[in-house]
Formats: structure tokens, sequence, C-alpha cells
């Protein structure tokens, strides 16, 4: 009879252990199932703002063509499906009306040395707009930049290591009159894109004009040059 009720208590604690067991892996079970959901829906999350490799390739290559920096060099760090509520927004627009005509897209930020540049993208990729608070002297050319720095150390004799370019403003530029510094212009209007340009030269602070593509330089007359001998 004693064995028997050992017997009997052994089988009990043997049952109660396998089924405090069998809660353990119920419920570890249900905390990977639940990882899992949490996984697939990041998962899902990040395929859904995911940017079509076409489309990188057009927002790196602009803002490889802007800075002058190689594309190797240049960073996506960060990519956010957006539907922006109409173009004015699209376009960074600060005053936008709340008229409703969305565009499906990405907002996407390209680390550009030790900048952070954000652009707006459609899903199309066909639209590629750079936020325009973007500094003007880190999107000026670096051929252009240059070519302004090789002309005022070419009229002052200073190197081209000890001159520096301290602002970079974009400009639509009236006519060509206007962009040549004219004091007295006609007032028709033919435009042309491009920069003024402030360069440093010595102590003295050189304004310069260019177009967009910078086939065009032109020095303020009003600057005194005096080329060091």
């Amino acid at each position: 009879m004693v064995i028997m009720k050992g017997y009997v208590l052994t089988l009990a604690l043997t049952s109660l252990v396998s089924w405090g067991f069998g809660l353990t892996e119920n419920s570890s079970a249900g905390a990977v199932s639940r990882l899992d959901t949490t996984q697939l829906s990041q998962t899902l999350q990040a395929q859904s703002s995911n940017l079509p490799r076409a489309i990188a390739h057009k927002i790196l290559r602009d803002a490889s063509k802007r800075s002058g920096v190689p594309r190797r060099e240049l960073q996506i760090t960060q990519v956010v499906s957006k539907t922006f509520g109409n173009p004015c927004e699209f376009n960074f627009g600060e005053i936008c009306t709340r008229e409703y005509n969305p565009i499906e897209g990405w907002k996407v930020v390209v680390r550009v040395r030790q900048d952070s540049w954000t652009y707006h993208v459609d899903k199309s990729g066909k639209q590629i707009v750079l936020d325009p608070k973007v500094s003007a002297l880190q999107i000026l050319p670096k051929t252009i930049s240059y070519a302004i720095l090789t002309d005022a150390s070419n009229r002052s004799g200073v190197a081209i290591a000890d001159l520096t370019i301290t602002k970079a403003t974009p400009r639509t530029f009236g006519n060509s009159c206007v962009f040549g510094f004219g004091e007295v212009c006609i007032q028709i209007f033919d435009p042309i894109e491009g920069w003024e340009v402030i360069v440093k030269v010595k102590g003295q602070f050189w304004t310069y004009h260019v177009n967009k593509d910078g086939s065009q330089i032109v020095l303020d007359p009003k600057v005194t040059v005096i080329k060091k001998n």
C-alpha cells in the first residue's frame, strides 16, 4: 500500500511538471509568433518605402553633378514613402494652398560629405527636386568653382590655394546687360540662369557672375585688380 501511494504521488508530480513545461513551451511559441509578426510588419514597412534602384541612381547622379563629389562617395541615408498634398508641397513650398492634388513618392536624404541633402521624388522618378534650402555654396559645381578661382588667380597673381569662395547665390539675371554688371539696362526680359559668386582675394572681395554651365564668367568691373608682382 505504501509503495502504491508513492507511485501515485510520483505520477502526480510528473504530470504536474509536464503540464508546467507545456505552458512554458506554449508561452515561448506565442512569444516567437509575436516576434515573427513584428518582424514581418517591419519588413513590409521597409519594403513599402523601398526606392527603385534606377531612381536612386538618378538622385545620386544629380547630387554628384551639383556637388562635384563622386557617386561612389555619396550615400542615401534615409528613404520615406510620402504622399505630398500638392505640387507646391512637393516642390518644398513654404506657403502652399490647401488644394489636394496628391503626388505619390518619397522623401530621400543623401549624405554629401558632412552635409545632408533632402530630395523629393515622385513614383515615376521623372520629378526629382532638391530642397532649395541646401546651401548654394554646396551645390556650385566644382568645375565652375575651379574656373572662377583660376580667373581670380590669373588676374591677381595669388595662388588658387590662397583664394576662397565665401558665398555663392543662385540668380536669374534679367538679361545679358544685367548679367554683365550693366548699370543702365533696358527692361527686356531675356533671362540667364546662374550664380553670383564672391571670392576673397587677400583683403578684397571680388564679385563674379557666372551662368549655369560656366561658359560665361564675368568679374564686376568695379573691382580694382592689383596684380601681385
